[in-house]
């Protein structure tokens, strides 16, 4: 398949004292130990709380770029930040937008839609792969839990501007909705018109909400993707397993991993 790139979706879940024993505190040596032994290329992470990106500047920082901002008015709050490896790629450009009618605008949210009070982002690196100069896109977001009406129209925007990079991509991220809900129809139907596919479409599951019990009955529910027109053999695309034997979860839902590689033309 040539020389690949390993690309890692990753909901860290936000930092708060309301969980306990998965408080994200007691949790960030099992992070880190994940993120060691995984060793993605990229990652595209959601959930990011200003400390929490901190945190992964310091601890990724010999190895990997961090970027990103909160998506708040003032760049606050919770953030859904992209990491590359520094050996393996230069940044061509980055950006930032909201999920909203005004993309441009901070903070912004959809008008008159059911979307939850929470203002949604997308992050685009266009990066550089250091030994081939092959150009591409990485895209990561975390879109609405709440309003089916405002994950189509998410969904509708990302679909846009990765039709205007025009360039090979790789969409990653938290969805907050199941394989065969409208959104994530939506952007499969682009398969025809941009060669879209799901290198995660073997997952059975992604977020088990730090419970054991629904890990055991099978009741993990897939809401974390890695979409791409670039070569990727999703047989071996796996989510990165977990249990509290030890205390606590490393997050509340599982990471995910897919292999991707450029095709000849591109």
């Amino acid at each position: 398949m040539g020389h690949e790139i390993k690309v890692m979706t990753f909901n860290m879940r936000c930092r708060t004292e309301a969980d306990g024993p998965n408080c994200f505190d007691l949790r960030r040596d099992k992070i880190l130990t994940v993120l060691r032994r995984e060793t993605p290329d990229i990652i595209g992470f959601q959930e990011i709380t200003p400390e929490m990106f901190a945190w992964l500047q310091n601890v990724l920082g010999a190895h990997y770029t961090v970027l990103g901002h909160g998506r708040n008015r003032d760049y606050s709050g919770e953030a859904n930040p992209i990491a590359y490896r520094t050996d393996r790629f230069s940044l061509h450009s980055f950006k930032v937008e909201w999920l909203s009618d005004t993309p441009a605008i901070p903070g912004s949210r959809l008008k008159n839609s059911d979307q939850s009070g929470c203002p949604r982002i997308y992050c685009c690196a266009e990066l550089v792969e250091c030994k081939t100069g092959k150009l591409f896109a990485f895209f990561n977001t975390h879109t609405d839990h709440k309003g089916m009406q405002a994950q189509l129209f998410e969904c509708e925007l990302l679909i846009s501007r990765i039709k205007e990079k025009g360039l090979p991509f790789a969409l990653t991220g938290d969805f907050n909705a199941v394989p065969d809900s409208v959104s994530i129809a939506r952007i499969m139907a682009t398969n025809a018109t941009m060669g879209t596919v799901d290198a995660t479409e073997r997952i059975q599951g992604t977020f088990h909400a730090f419970s054991m019990d629904r890990i055991r009955t099978g009741e993990v529910t897939k809401i974390d993707y890695v979409f791409t027109n670039m070569i990727t053999d999703p047989t071996r695309s796996y989510a990165v397993l977990d249990d509290n034997s030890c205390g606590n979860f490393y997050s509340d839902h599982y990471a995910v991993c897919a292999y991707l590689s450029f095709t000849e033309n591109n």
